[in-house]
């Protein structure tokens, strides 16, 4: 199956979640210090992971607090690599003031392999959440409350790491405690078959995967009722699933129903009826299908959220910016990038607008997406199979055509050149927007890999 990431050299995405747990091996004896506190004061001296030395910055924590603060702080600002020294410290700071068998020591170490997890430190990350697991269940018990937490951030590190059947484990286990905790109904549950669902998805288990999202689906229903707006986020989610399959029309009638919600509640100008609206233009813009639909959708949306008696003017911005994204994706004319300029005249006067200008405008996105062909591939499960790759880079103009694109690495060579070219000159992207007005980009790239099995000529 040919997977096609749309990475940017520019910008470096998040791991998605991933985790599962494993039993240690034994159980440190009373004496011994924890598995967990010995690699947090290691990750201080780690030359190749952390900091070259722990250094005055590091060393000038004197109290957990200060510590608490700049690690949160770091973590707020995506910090990661710099949180995971100060993570360690506070490890140290913790077990000092409580002991190194103790919850609060327990907490510090979770937080350190979530940090770790967030630096992609995956196996550190997965070291210290075991060491939290198994210090909390040796002062709670088997199903203590508290290694829901550490158990899940296991799964999703292994997710990560590509260790799926170990990811489902784990949070496989974080489930069973929360039931037995909870009870059948725990809304906590949902979370993590959300990301049961997806290791099942990279398994290549569909079917599996559709279970477990509708159980957390019907886990909210019967929580809150199956037309209450409280259910909406998980029709959302369930909605967004539903497009990363390309079910559109099934995705659509999610949003349907949630409109349906929206209108019997508080009736058809309410402000909620803005995100199903919004979001069934998207999905036919996704769907690369330019039916009146989709910009009528988007047109009622901007109509709804422009007549409150208080405009939420992100709110209304969000609708003409994929305003402005259906317009490169089908205008026949040329885009006037209007609707760009008129999102970043509004994300001026909010707070936080420039955080906003920068995640939607810096880096030039997809609008309209072509694939390359998987002719010639091989699934990568196949005996032999090996990973390929090409990385293009390429010129985003105004109008979110591209120009001149060039192959800048391939693996296999020529392989699939031709291909990944051609896919980037009939996709569209949002333009980058400088000072309201939409500008070039140049040297924008994406990478796109595959598996393919390779020929006997082949060196």
């Amino acid at each position: 199956m040919f997977v096609a990431a749309g990475l940017s050299t520019a910008a470096a995405q998040q791991p998605d979640l991933a985790d599962p747990p494993a039993a240690p091996e034994s159980e440190p004896s009373a004496g011994e210090p924890i598995a967990g506190l010995a690699a947090a004061t290691a990750a201080l001296d780690a030359e190749d992971e952390v900091l070259d030395t722990p250094g005055p910055e590091i060393e000038a924590y004197v109290t957990r607090l200060e510590a608490q603060l700049t690690l949160r702080d770091r973590l707020d600002h995506g910090e990661y690599s710099e949180a995971v020294p100060v993570a360690a410290r506070l490890v140290e700071l913790t077990s000092v003031e409580f002991g190194e068998r103790s919850t609060e020591t327990a907490v510090a170490i979770s937080n350190l392999a979530e940090s770790q997890r967030r630096a992609r430190l995956y196996g550190d990350a997965e070291q210290n959440f075991l060491a939290s697991v198994d210090l909390f269940r040796q002062l709670g018990g088997e199903f203590s409350e508290s290694v829901i937490t550490p158990l899940v951030g296991l799964g999703v590190t292994y997710q990560s790491m590509n260790l799926h059947p170990e990811a489902v484990t784990a949070l496989e286990e974080a489930r069973t405690v929360s039931r037995r905790i909870h009870g059948l109904l725990g809304e906590q549950q949902v979370d993590i078959l959300n990301h049961i669902a997806n290791s099942m998805v990279s398994m290549e288990m569909y079917e599996e995967a559709d279970a477990q999202r509708l159980a957390g689906l019907r886990i909210m229903e019967r929580i809150h009722g199956e037309n209450s707006l409280e259910i909406l986020p998980e029709l959302y989610r369930h909605a967004m699933w539903l497009r990363d399959g390309y079910r559109f029309d099934r995705e659509r009638d999610y949003y349907g129903r949630a409109m349906n919600i929206i209108r019997g509640l508080q009736g058809n100008q309410s402000p909620l009826m803005a995100q199903p609206l919004r979001q069934i233009g998207n999905s036919f813009r996704v769907q690369k299908l330019p039916e009146g639909r989709g910009i009528g959708s988007l047109k009622r949306a901007l109509e709804i959220l422009e007549s409150q008696p208080e405009p939420d003017m992100l709110q209304i911005a969000r609708v003409l910016r994929d305003m402005g994204d259906w317009n490169v994706a089908f205008s026949k004319i040329g885009p006037t990038g209007d609707e760009y300029r008129r999102a970043w005249s509004l994300l001026n006067g909010i707070e936080d607008g420039e955080e906003w200008q920068r995640r939607w405008f810096l880096e030039p996105d997809y609008v309209l997406r072509e694939y390359p062909s998987t002719r010639g591939l091989a699934d990568r499960s196949d005996p032999g199979a090996l990973p390929g790759h090409v990385l293009v880079s390429f010129d985003v103009l105004p109008s979110g055509r591209t120009t001149n694109i060039r192959i800048l690495e391939s693996v296999p060579p020529g392989l699939k050149d031709d291909s990944s070219a051609r896919s980037i000159a009939r996709s569209r992207f949002r333009p980058r927007v400088i000072d309201g007005e939409p500008v070039p980009a140049e040297d924008v790239a994406r990478d796109f890999t595959f598996y393919y099995t390779p020929r006997e000529s082949d060196d």
